[in-house]
């Protein structure tokens, strides 16, 4: 015996779902860079742009607002939120406190499945010349030795702060640290890792994130004088 859905519910089940779809792939352009911070979000125009009313529309940017992706200002609507070098700091404090908690819930159920496939993501990373694989090509490779700790809540904030901080450097900027030096990185917290010392292989992931940020956020502030200074000429 077949249940009958209410028209009512129906619309009101296609309206979340189309909500949904709308919030992906405004997430997807903020994170990846397409739409930049501080860019102004018309919704006529994105209700054109994705083939939808100004509802679903409307719905999309308060939850984007609740990521803290967006923020509403009177008498101009919906913009790309930006961070401060203050808030930039403070992300990456974050993640080396969640990130080195992860992995040592993590280690001691590595197993060598996790191995092999960090192994492989790693070897694309020295291989892979082009910048834009890098950010996902990176975090793949740390999700992996953080899985085996079953934390899909912590993971997923992680994953947030993670791509919401790297959205704010340009692509040349987010390897300011140098490939090598990164590749390098990467392979002594892998052996670290197969060696079983918890203690030296989360010393070494806090000062591979911070170090890490201080370099990048180094470069940003320079970036931004010279903005600056090219706005006053």
């Amino acid at each position: 015996m077949t249940t009958a859905t209410s028209p009512e519910k129906t619309m009101t089940l296609h309206r979340v779902t189309t909500t949904g779809r709308v919030v992906d792939l405004l997430r997807e352009q903020i994170l990846s860079g397409a739409l930049p911070e501080a860019s102004l979000l018309r919704q006529e125009k994105l209700a054109a742009e994705f083939g939808v009313s100004r509802v679903p529309i409307r719905e999309a940017l308060h939850q984007l607002e609740a990521e803290g992706l967006v923020t509403m200002q009177s008498h101009k609507g919906a913009v790309v939120s930006s961070l401060s070098i203050d808030d930039l700091e403070e992300v990456y404090e974050i993640r080396a406190r969640l990130e080195t908690w992860l992995l040592e819930q993590s280690m001691p159920l590595l197993s060598e499945q996790h191995y092999q496939k960090a192994e492989a993501l790693f070897a694309q990373m020295v291989e892979d010349r082009r910048d834009e694989n890098w950010s996902n090509l990176n975090w793949d490779f740390h999700a992996t030795l953080y899985a085996p700790a079953n934390r899909p809540q912590t993971l997923a904030l992680v994953r947030k702060l993670y791509l919401n901080a790297y959205r704010h450097f340009p692509l040349p900027i987010r390897l300011t640290g140098s490939r090598e030096k990164m590749n390098r990185e990467h392979r002594i917290l892998l052996d670290l890792c197969r060696q079983g010392d918890v203690a030296r292989a989360t010393e070494h992931l806090e000062q591979h994130i911070l170090m890490g940020a201080r370099h990048l956020i180094s470069r940003l502030k320079a970036l931004r004088r010279q903005e600056g200074d090219a706005g006053r000429t």
